[in-house]
């Protein structure tokens, strides 16, 4: 049997090392112009408000794959600037049910706030 060729296995190196890091980082939107930033990591969100106003309200829903109801948690008061954490056992289902990794497959993040004058900010990026 003949050896794959250096060229070959070069190609097949970088894959497996991109895959790697990409696998390993945490997914983040990095929109400079969004009033917020969602960055997901392993056992938790963190959402940073960007829009120079206090957001008093909002709704952080996990975004399954298929046909299943999101899991939602709510978003308490953030004043402009702060960054919150918010760990995935705290999603709950239609039924009531945590949220768990690798339970269910999420396909988006989507968080929807209304600042203290009555804007409402909505903004979707992927689980990775």
């Amino acid at each position: 049997m003949k050896p794959p060729s250096r060229a070959l296995s070069l190609v097949t190196g970088l894959v497996v090392a991109s895959i790697s890091i990409i696998g390993c980082s945490g997914a983040t939107a990095d929109d400079t112009n969004a009033p917020f930033t969602i960055t997901v990591e392993q056992a938790y969100l963190t959402i940073t408000n960007q829009s120079g106003s206090a957001f008093a309200d909002g709704l952080i829903e996990l975004v399954p794959s298929g046909v299943l109801a999101p899991y939602k948690t709510k978003l308490p008061r953030m004043e402009s600037g702060a960054d919150r954490d918010v760990p995935f056992d705290m999603f709950s289902g239609v039924g009531g049910a945590r949220f768990r990794r690798g339970g269910t497959r999420i396909k988006a993040v989507r968080v929807t706030a209304t600042d203290v004058a009555g804007k409402t900010y909505t903004r979707e990026v992927p689980f990775n």
